[in-house]
């Protein structure tokens, strides 16, 4: 089951709001972890079970440390915790025929947990209960954002919440859900029928418009997820962290990555390469560190060999930039940005496509000139581009600055709910019909 399934909007949700805001405050913990495994159960029994086990071996873990104050016992059973995480992840990465859903996103929310309670900046969590309702939170078990606990524990002991933020959570979960349903997944047909027809089979002009089809996609379906997940947040009395700040308005590589997956982007930089030694060693061993957390980065997010090119090329433009390219692009605006606009979606189609020979037409079909491809079916583009032309625009619009300014005006005024209230009919009207497709990061 996910955000944007029937039986969440219309079964889960509701009846579990109701009891959430009925519930004495000292005992919403308990229901928030119980709705939660509900959640994940229903997904995958075996998948509960795992996040189950996982959530209690690292509380115990956790709770011996802490009695511990010999720095030799403490790094033992940091160990101990780091590995099993990392071992159980890996052995459903590499090794298990299916991925238990959002082990991902909760490795990396229980390794916080780890390493926080480990340096002091926080205390352990009072209870079994409420270390599970921080782990297993339904809003963001699936597809993150990544919580890190000195961040986010304290929430956990005073989640009030009033019919005014239960207004603004329910416009956020609307607004992401239509990001979502109407655009990700509109765009996403387009991705599939250029998939389906084969990509010997297509003009160059086809295929940049797929490469733009897919990365416009995968934003607004990932942001979409993230967008609804903090409108729960704020329904159940959290905030939950931003995960995009509009990436394509970055005007380096670099930027991109630090507006995009923000809640990912910044746990690697305070769990992996500020611990490397950051940027305070020189620049050798500072270009080591970026190159090794982008390597991670790939292997976090699949095992097939393309996720490790997706991950290289990105640390080396990463790595250029700072120190090479990043005073030409800060002093060159337009072309700085034509540059992001230029590599994102070739990255993405790296990103996209798992199998190298099939990734290699593809490219062939980028750069003809390279002498891979031939002028096949020329007028394609403009069968393809008339029918979505008008989904990009949307897509657009709403990344514009002028959107967000909008939204802060008048996302509470009459008129906008009525449009919400709208949106949020025709999203169940596509998934009525079958035109809707699961979250794309729930593969990762």
């Amino acid at each position: 089951m996910g955000l944007s399934d029937l039986n969440f909007l219309f079964r889960f949700l509701p009846v579990f709001l109701l009891l959430y805001i009925l519930c004495p405050l000292r005992y919403r913990n308990g229901l928030l972890l119980i709705a939660s495994l509900i959640f994940c159960g229903l997904g995958s029994v075996k998948g509960m079970a795992v996040l189950l086990g996982s959530l209690t071996v690292n509380y115990i873990l956790l709770r011996v440390m802490d009695l511990k104050s010999s720095s030799f016992w403490r790094r033992t059973f940091l160990s101990l915790a780091v590995f099993f995480q990392a071992a159980l992840l890996s052995y459903y990465k590499f090794a298990a025929s299916a991925l238990p859903p959002g082990i991902s996103f909760y490795t990396f929310t229980l390794l916080s947990a780890d390493f926080d309670i480990y340096h002091k900046r926080e205390m352990p969590a009072r209870s079994w209960l409420e270390f599970g309702a921080y782990t297993a939170m339904f809003p963001k078990l699936i597809s993150g954002p990544i919580t890190k606990y000195h961040d986010t524990i304290h929430q956990f002991r005073r989640s009030e919440t009033s019919g005014k933020r239960v207004e603004y959570g329910l416009s956020l979960l609307i607004a992401g859900l239509s990001f979502k349903v109407l655009i990700a997944d509109t765009l996403g047909i387009l991705w599939h029928d250029i998939q389906t027809v084969g990509f010997e089979s297509i003009s160059t002009p086809l295929a940049w418009m797929g490469a733009a089809a897919y990365s416009v996609q995968l934003l607004f379906d990932f942001q979409g997820y993230s967008l609804m997940a903090l409108g729960l947040g704020y329904m159940l009395g959290f905030e939950l962290p931003k995960n995009f700040d509009h990436p394509y308005r970055s005007g380096s590589i670099s930027e991109y990555y630090r507006r995009w997956h923000i809640s990912l982007g910044q746990w690697f930089r305070d769990y992996l390469y500020i611990p490397l030694g950051g940027s305070r060693m020189g620049s050798l061993r500072t270009a080591f560190n970026l190159l090794t957390v982008w390597i991670v980065t790939g292997i976090w997010h699949g095992v097939t060999p393309n996720f490790l090119l997706w991950g290289l090329i990105l640390g080396f433009f990463i790595i250029l930039e700072k120190f090479c390219l990043g005073s030409f692009l800060s002093r060159h605006t337009l072309l700085s940005h034509l540059y992001v606009w230029f590599l994102i979606p070739l990255t993405w189609v790296i990103f996209a496509i798992t199998d190298l020979r099939s990734l290699g037409f593809y490219f062939s079909r980028l750069f003809p000139f390279w002498g891979g491809g031939i002028a096949v079916n020329a007028g394609d583009w403009l069968r393809y581009g008339k029918t979505y032309i008008c989904f990009f625009l949307a897509a657009l619009a709403v990344s514009l600055p002028a959107a967000d300014r909008l939204w802060i005006k008048y996302w509470h005024t009459l008129p906008a709910k009525g449009l919400l209230f709208a949106l949020f009919w025709v999203c169940v009207y596509r998934i009525v019909n079958g035109l809707h497709n699961p979250f794309m990061y729930f593969s990762f």
